[in-house]
């Protein structure tokens, strides 16, 4: 899938980034949102700007344009909302956790509100703070994914009865120097840990990061998160560098640790 960028045609632009801001929109509520100026072969007005204007496209325009984003992979239609065709097509996996089944799957925006309070809970559980930063940007913007010019942000998350009890996080820049890398942060709740729904969620969010030219994945704890550095390193991360004093927890000044995997290892 392109990113918005690469649309030759600006009402289709304006389309993909309308939906790619708001994460799930109704067509009508797109349509008379995005606002254009109206075509007309007539001379400007001597004076002022001699603009039209902006106005919706007409439905049928609107349905044109939607059509041919569709076909061209950029957006798709699901619940009867339009949504950016986010290229994550990893399948369901099942985990058994002694007896409950849990299933990893790519999340979709209606997950905000499950992904963001078990983000929350994990992080004040286990001081994990870019993980609470994650969840206030994805509370503020109110938008779970992302797909623009500038980055990408996907997110996978495990269920247990459709409850959501664990999640991972992929986000990457599409600036030049640092396209190849991307963070990551990943979480479970306490009763669900231990069973490989873990290593199933990294599984899952490696495979995408790697599918789609990152080489390079990292991401940052505090030093007392010996649970979360021990697992990452059982998994093939290694610790590259550590900020001394980083973080204040619990009015203690405590070290953070960064940890990172290639992923043509």
């Amino acid at each position: 899938m392109s990113d918005a960028a690469q649309f030759e045609h600006v009402h289709r632009r304006q389309i993909f980034e309308y939906v790619e801001r708001n994460g799930a929109v109704e067509r009508e509520t797109a349509r008379t949102n995005v606002l254009v100026r109206p075509e007309t072969g007539s001379k400007p007005a001597r004076s002022g700007s001699g603009l039209e204007p902006s106005v919706p496209l007409s439905t049928e325009e609107f349905d044109h344009h939607v059509s041919i984003l569709k076909r061209d992979g950029h957006l798709e239609e699901r619940d009867g909302k339009l949504r950016v065709a986010l290229p994550v097509d990893d399948d369901a996996r099942t985990v058994d956790l002694d007896g409950v089944e849990a299933t990893v799957r790519p999340a979709r925006q209606e997950d905000i509100t499950g992904i963001v309070g078990v983000i929350e809970t994990v992080a004040s559980v286990d001081s994990y703070v870019v993980a609470g930063r994650l969840a206030e940007e994805v509370t503020r913007e109110d938008v779970l994914l992302r797909h623009n010019e500038s980055e990408d942000r996907v997110f996978f998350v495990a269920t247990v009865s459709d409850d959501i009890v664990g999640w991972l996080h992929v986000g990457g820049t599409k600036a030049p120097k640092m396209g190849h890398t991307a963070t990551l942060t990943l979480g479970i709740l306490e009763e669900y840990r231990g069973n490989g729904l873990g290593s199933t969620l990294m599984e899952s969010g490696l495979e995408w990061a790697s599918g789609h030219g990152y080489a390079k994945v990292y991401q940052n704890l505090p030093a007392t998160n010996d649970r979360a550095i021990a697992f990452l390193e059982a998994e093939g991360w290694s610790v590259e560098s550590t900020r001394e004093g980083h973080y204040r927890i619990d009015d203690e000044l405590v070290d953070e640790v960064q940890l990172a995997i290639w992923l043509d290892d």
